[in-house]
């Protein structure tokens, strides 16, 4: 068989990293499975909330901070992988999230750094949480309110 071109490989390892970007979100809901989302995440990795913090994937559930929503989903509409080599990828996936608050509760962007283990598997080494905007009284507000910079950036 034939080595497979570096087109062929970043098509490999887009759907790879798409694929965790879609169980993220798919996860990051009421009664949520904290362990399974933290096996997302590469050893090591950091996890940033919106005011900052960096937490490790044991920490996940920080992001809550006691007070799980009743109802949320996260849905991804645009996401922007760049491969920086063959073992480092950067991405920005948009997102709003549905809460049983309001639909359109919060959003903004995730920014991360993926790593290929060595399994051959995409990982999340670094994703930084952006919220851009939040609706007035909803989850997030009640959660993290002005602690939630909307920046945009």
């Amino acid at each position: 068989m034939a080595p497979t071109s570096v087109l062929e490989e970043q098509a490999i390892a887009r759907t790879q990293i798409t694929a965790v970007m879609h169980r993220y979100a798919s996860l990051a809901r009421e009664n949520c499975n904290w362990e399974e989302l933290g096996k997302l995440l590469a050893p090591g990795a950091i996890y940033r909330l919106v005011d900052g913090t960096e937490l490790s994937a044991h920490q996940m559930s920080d992001v809550v901070r006691g007070k799980e929503a009743k109802y949320i989903r996260h849905h991804i509409t645009t996401i922007d992988i760049q491969f920086q080599s063959d073992s480092e990828a950067h991405s920005e996936a948009l997102f709003f999230a549905a809460t049983d608050t309001t639909f359109n509760d919060h959003w903004g962007h995730w920014k991360d750094i993926f790593r290929k283990q060595s399994d051959g598997s995409w990982l999340i080494q670094d994703r930084t949480i952006v919220v851009e905007g939040m609706a007035p009284g909803g989850w997030c507000d009640r959660v993290w309110g002005s602690e939630a910079p909307k920046t945009g950036k």
